[in-house]
């Protein structure tokens, strides 16, 4: 009588819409965002010692683009900065972007991202970040692919160039 009521307590959860074993293991978009806001630049750097490897990918972005923008906008789930390269064609739905609204715009579509990827999550906890992908639109209005952060800082730079302060302050491989 027992496994008779335990088999219907399960068939009404499942009725009645309450979360699974599979679903309950997946992160939120809010703690994927947070965990890519929270990781330090240095995961995501590919092994390069940069100098400001530990610093937040959030506070590194917020100083990069100064007061070049109005807003970041992020957003989680499937990766969409994809190139031509294999290596990010896969399908992966544990990615973080951050979406730049310029005061400036070239074109409406202008819209500067960096994406962060994630790991698979653990016990519905967030993986740790692992990779760096960001386009943008450079000065000469061609978009741009970077696969490292010191790329796109790079092209940042040439469309906005920094004060003269603030590019000192840099490490010296940006």
């Amino acid at each position: 009588m027992r496994e008779r009521w335990a088999g219907w307590m399960i068939a009404g959860a499942a009725i009645v819409g309450l979360p699974s074993a599979a679903n309950a293991q997946e992160p939120s978009p809010a703690a994927l965002i947070a965990a890519a806001k929270q990781a330090a630049v240095r995961d995501v750097d590919y092994g390069q010692d940069l100098c400001d490897g530990d610093m937040t990918v959030e506070a590194w972005l917020k100083s990069v683009i100064r007061d070049n923008a109005r807003a970041i906008t992020w957003t989680a789930g499937t990766c969409r900065l994809l190139s031509l390269s294999p290596i990010d064609q896969a399908h992966w739905k544990y990615c973080v972007q951050a979406t730049m609204t310029l005061f400036h715009p070239m074109t409406p579509k202008d819209k500067p991202t960096i994406e962060i990827y994630l790991e698979k999550p653990d016990h519905g906890r967030p993986g740790p970040a692992y990779a760096f992908r960001g386009a943008m639109l450079l000065h000469d209005g061609q978009g741009d692919y970077e696969r490292e952060r010191d790329g796109f800082v790079g092209d940042w730079d040439d469309r906005f160039p920094p004060p003269a302060d603030v590019r000192a302050a840099r490490c010296p491989s940006d």
